[in-house]
């Protein structure tokens, strides 16, 4: 029993590592990940959608603020299955 316990521990500790060096090779796609994680919260609640474009309000434009933030919604949703689909297949 124990000994199925200590195996189990050092399996979860293995894919956390693989995990973490998968994440570091694949670097740029993470930071891209972790600053849509961080952004569309600011946007959310702030009400403004800041771009190069200039500052898309959700009070004087609500159509194309909620079209950037279901953009940026989708884009970070493709980056994480690329991110975590890449790390499940090289796993294999």
């Amino acid at each position: 029993m124990r000994t199925s316990l200590c195996n189990r521990m050092a399996t979860e500790l293995l894919v956390k590592a693989d995990l973490i060096l998968h994440l570091q090779h694949n670097w740029p796609l993470t930071a891209a990940v972790l600053v849509l994680l961080l952004y569309i919260p600011v946007v959310l609640v702030s009400g403004t959608f800041f771009t190069n474009q200039g500052n898309i309000t959700r009070k004087n434009e609500p159509t194309r603020y909620w079209r950037w933030v279901a953009l940026s919604l989708g884009l970070l949703l493709a980056s994480l299955v690329v991110l975590f689909g890449s790390y499940i297949l090289s796993r294999k």
